[in-house]
């Protein structure tokens, strides 16, 4: 990770900079990065509420309120994160496919943030509010398609920033979770943490392309 010290590339979490160890500078990760557009209140305010239960920091990047030179917070914000979630909800699904004049700005913060984060080496969530994705989104490397608004999925979203908490992270393939597309010229691997029903698809969040 870059040191924001002395900007060099050997940092690493709960270990002294490697080319700036005589500064005696600790590089800790102590948040979460939260992306997302503000028309899904009611989405974002769910996710939120789990965030306040575990007592975890989080930096809230709403695309409308994005101005330059906003880009170099968000640098920091990123750098400070232990994971990226990308929150899409039903309104950032419709922004797109109305062709509303605002979403080519949406989906280029959305890129950029995402590809911070991918630089970085950090863990990038996609959360769904039981909707399909419609706008490629590579570098996802844990993926929650199901929502939030039942009490299982709500747990469980809690027992993974409680884990991110605790200093643990979720890198691909994690455990059991791990799928990686289908198709040769995406090949995308990431954890889907919601079980597959038989015959059930859902959609690559890189390709867009239903994979089981």
């Amino acid at each position: 990770y870059d040191c924001p010290v002395c900007d060099g590339d050997g940092a690493h979490i709960y270990e002294r900079c490697r080319k700036c160890s005589g500064r005696g500078f600790l590089y800790k990760r102590s948040k979460i990065f939260i992306s997302h557009t503000k028309r899904d209140k009611e989405f974002c305010d769910t996710f939120d509420s789990i965030v306040a239960r575990v007592g975890f920091p989080a930096y809230r990047s709403e695309f409308e309120n994005i101005e330059k030179p906003a880009w170099k917070d968000i640098i920091k914000a990123i750098n400070d994160s232990f994971a990226i979630f990308v929150l899409i909800g039903k309104e950032l699904v419709e922004s797109q496919d109305s062709g509303d004049p605002e979403w080519r700005f949406t989906q280029n913060w959305i890129a950029y943030e995402i590809g911070v984060a991918s630089q970085i080496g950090i863990d990038v969530w996609a959360i769904c509010d039981n909707v399909s994705i419609n706008f490629p989104m590579p570098c996802i490397n844990n993926y929650l398609p199901t929502g939030l608004g039942e009490d299982e999925t709500f747990e469980y979203a809690r027992s993974v920033l409680e884990k991110y908490k605790e200093g643990k992270t979720f890198p691909y393939p994690f455990r059991d979770l791990g799928v990686e597309c289908l198709y040769d010229d995406c090949k995308l691997g990431f954890n889907l943490h919601t079980p597959l029903a038989p015959r059930h698809e859902i959609k690559c969040p890189q390709c867009l392309r239903k994979i089981k």
